[in-house]
């Protein structure tokens, strides 16, 4: 009798101790998943296209303001340049002739990937020039321009000699807001143009223009001098020393972030 009751307390405690394994295990399992989630592998609040990631190096929104919400340097207005409304507040309006903005912010175009962006709006005033939104000076030239093209009757992200156009795009419209992107990769010398959050142009192409300037709102530099002024309105400025994914992209074109 006393070695049954003996073979069933040892049952008993077995039983119990395999329940507490199971039990731990299944926890430690949960607290796995938890924390893939915690470090961005399905969470979306941690995701490539988060808030945070998307406010850049630098960040003018440019609503009544030359204010940068990211960045060091407050972005400097000079020449014809007024405040007006813009789809996220308000927007600068450029005269075409000699507004612009200095950011005061320079980004690596020689040694690093990185990207640009910027709300625009073409007015019909004159639809046949180069037209720069975005530009960094060089010595002698821009590192690169982001720009409305008279030539093509189109966007397009461009270097000195190279020319991406927003060939999947439909031609721009004087009075309606867009959204721009250009987007470099070093490695294979991808330079890529997005227009409203889409793909628009992409072509292999680089530039042997060193920085030696600011990355400039409303304007590029070409024969030594300020050339392609932006005649229209420009707001939500952005730049990135990384390559946007077209994720980000899609969600910068969308929404500014918080």
């Amino acid at each position: 009798m006393t070695r049954r009751w003996s073979l069933i307390t040892t049952i008993a405690v077995l039983t119990v101790a395999l329940a507490f394994v199971v039990a731990q295990l299944v926890r430690g399992q949960g607290s796995g998943d938890a924390g893939k989630e915690q470090a961005g592998g399905s969470s979306a609040s941690t995701g490539p296209a988060d808030a945070g990631s998307l406010r850049g190096i630098g960040w003018w929104p440019l609503h009544r303001s030359g204010t940068a919400k990211t960045g060091e340097h407050d972005a400097v207005v000079s020449g014809g340049g007024q405040w007006t409304d813009g789809p996220e507040g308000g927007a600068l309006r450029l005269d075409g002739t000699s507004g612009y903005a200095d950011t005061g912010t320079r980004l690596d175009t020689a040694g690093k990937d990185y990207s640009v962006a910027a709300r625009v709006r073409l007015t019909s005033e004159d639809m046949t020039g180069f037209h720069t939104a975005l530009s960094q000076d060089g010595d002698r030239a821009s590192t690169f321009f982001l720009q409305y093209s008279g030539q093509d009757k189109n966007f397009a992200f461009s270097f000195t000699g190279a020319r991406t156009v927003a060939e999947q795009a439909g031609q721009p419209q004087a009075g309606r807001w867009y959204h721009l992107t250009g987007t470099y990769r070093q490695k294979d010398h991808r330079m890529r143009v997005y227009v409203d959050g889409r793909l628009a142009g992409t072509r292999a192409a680089s530039s042997d223009v060193k920085p030696t300037g600011a990355v400039v709102i409303g304007r590029a530099k070409f024969d030594g001098k300020a050339a392609d002024h932006w005649v229209g309105d420009i707001a939500d400025v952005h730049v990135y020393d990384r390559e946007l994914t077209s994720r980000e992209v899609s969600s910068l074109s969308s929404r500014e972030p918080g």
